[in-house]
C-alpha cells in the first residue's frame, strides 16, 4: 500500500509540474532584436549590444537567453554584455512586460582565431549576401576557404564570399577556415522566399521554411504593379480566412492547426498561386517531453527499488525466524515451523475479525 501510495503521489507531481509548464508564450508580429556588431559570431572577450524592436519598451521588456536575464538590459533602450565569454553562446530574444516575444538570435562566442561574419537575420532571395572570414590576430585580407553544410564551395585571396543573387538554396550552415590560423564555428544563413506563381501579377509573401509552433507568422498579399497597401483575401485550402485592408494578415501563435495551402487574391487583379505553410513542435516543447520521459523511467525505477526493497525485507525477517528456531531447537523442523507461525497469526487475525464484528 505504501509503494502504490508513493507513486500516487509522484505521478500527482509529474502532473503538476507539466500544468505550469504549458502555458504558451505569446510572440510580437514583427518584434526583433538587434545586435551590434551585426555578425553572429564573436571572439571571446568581445562585447556586444542589444536593441529591440516592436515592443512598448516604456511598459518594461528585458534581453534574455535560456538560462537568465541580462542584468545590463533592463534599465536602457540598448544595453551591452560586456566581455562575452564562451559559455554566453546560445539565442537570445527580447521579452516583454506581459511575456510577449521578439524572434531568435543565435549567438557563438568562440575561442578559437577564426570566426566567419554573415547577415544576422533572414535575407530574401535575389539579394546580394557577403560572408567574410576574419582572423582574430590580424585584420587584414588573409585567403580563406568557404563551406557550405560541410562542402567546400570556394576559396577567396580577400577573406570574402559574395553571393550576387541569394536562392533558397543557399540557405545552410556556412563556416570558413584561413590556413594556419583556423576554423570557424558553423552559422546558419536563412533564405526567405517569395511565394508567387512565375508571371503572375499577386504574389504572398510568407516563410520559406518550416515555422515554429507558438511563433508569429505574417503573410502579406501585394501587387507587383502596386506597391501600396490593398484590399486583399486570404484563403487556406481553398476556403476564405481573412480579409484586411493592410493586405497582411498574422497568425499569433501559430499552431499545428494552421498547416495548409495559402493563397491570396486582390479585387481586380488576380490571385497568387497556393504556397504551403509547415509547422513543427518547439524545441522548448520537445526537451519538456524529453525530460518527462527521463522523469518517468527515474519514478519506474524507484519503484521497482523499493519493491525489491519490501520482498528483501520480507525475506531477510523470515530468515531470522527460521535462524531462531535453529538456535532454540537445532532438532526441529524449521518449515514446520513456520507454517505452525502462518496458521497461529491467520488465527489470530480471525478472532480479532470476529471481535470487530461483535464489537459493531
Amino acid at each position: 500500500m505504501e509503494v502504490r501510495a508513493l507513486c500516487i503521489r509522484l505521478v500527482l507531481m509529474l502532473l503538476v509540474a507539466h500544468a505550469q509548464q504549458s502555458y504558451p508564450q505569446t510572440s510580437v508580429s514583427d518584434a526583433d532584436v538587434r545586435i551590434v556588431p551585426s555578425r553572429l559570431q564573436l571572439f571571446e572577450y568581445e562585447s556586444v549590444s542589444f536593441t529591440c524592436r516592436g515592443f512598448n519598451l516604456s511598459a518594461g521588456w528585458s534581453v534574455r537567453n535560456i538560462k537568465e536575464v541580462i542584468p545590463t538590459c533592463l534599465t536602457s533602450v540598448t544595453c551591452t554584455l560586456n566581455y562575452a565569454f564562451v559559455s554566453d553562446s546560445g539565442e537570445y530574444w527580447c521579452e516583454g512586460a506581459g511575456g510577449e516575444r521578439s524572434s531568435t538570435v543565435n549567438i557563438t562566442v568562440t575561442g578559437g582565431s577564426v570566426i566567419l561574419e554573415s547577415p544576422v537575420l533572414p535575407v530574401m532571395e535575389g539579394e546580394a549576401v557577403t560572408l567574410r572570414c576574419r582572423n582574430r590576430a590580424t585584420s587584414s585580407n588573409l585567403t580563406a576557404d568557404f563551406y557550405k553544410d560541410g562542402l567546400f564551395i570556394g576559396s577567396s585571396s580577400t577573406g570574402k564570399m559574395t553571393i550576387a543573387s541569394v536562392s533558397k538554396f543557399d540557405g545552410g550552415l556556412y563556416t570558413c577556415s584561413i590556413s594556419g590560423a583556423g576554423e570557424s564555428p558553423a552559422s546558419r544563413l536563412t533564405v526567405r522566399v517569395v511565394w508567387c506563381c512565375s508571371g503572375g501579377s499577386v504574389i504572398l509573401d510568407g516563410p520559406a521554411l518550416p515555422v515554429t509552433e507558438g511563433d508569429a507568422v505574417t503573410l502579406r498579399c501585394r501587387n507587383q504593379g502596386t506597391p501600396s497597401e490593398l484590399q486583399a483575401e486570404f484563403y487556406k485550402d481553398g476556403l476564405l480566412i481573412r480579409s484586411s485592408s493592410t493586405g497582411e494578415m498574422t497568425i499569433d501563435p501559430v499552431s499545428k492547426s494552421d498547416e495548409g495551402l495559402y493563397k491570396c487574391s486582390v479585387s481586380g487583379v488576380g490571385e497568387s498561386a497556393q504556397s504551403p505553410l509547415t509547422v513543427t513542435a518547439s524545441r522548448e516543447g520537445i526537451v519538456l517531453h524529453h525530460h518527462y520521459s527521463i522523469l518517468l523511467w527515474v519514478v519506474i525505477a524507484v519503484v521497482l527499488v523499493l519493491q525489491l526493497l519490501v520482498i528483501g525485507l520480507l525475506h531477510w525477517k523470515k530468515q531470522l525466524v527460521l535462524l531462531e528456531v535453529q538456535l532454540n531447537d537445532p532438532n526441529k523442523d524449521q518449515h514446520s515451523v513456520v507454517k505452525q507461525d502462518k496458521k497461529k497469526r491467520y488465527k489470530e487475525g480471525k478472532e480479532d475479525k470476529k471481535r470487530k464484528g461483535s464489537f459493531i
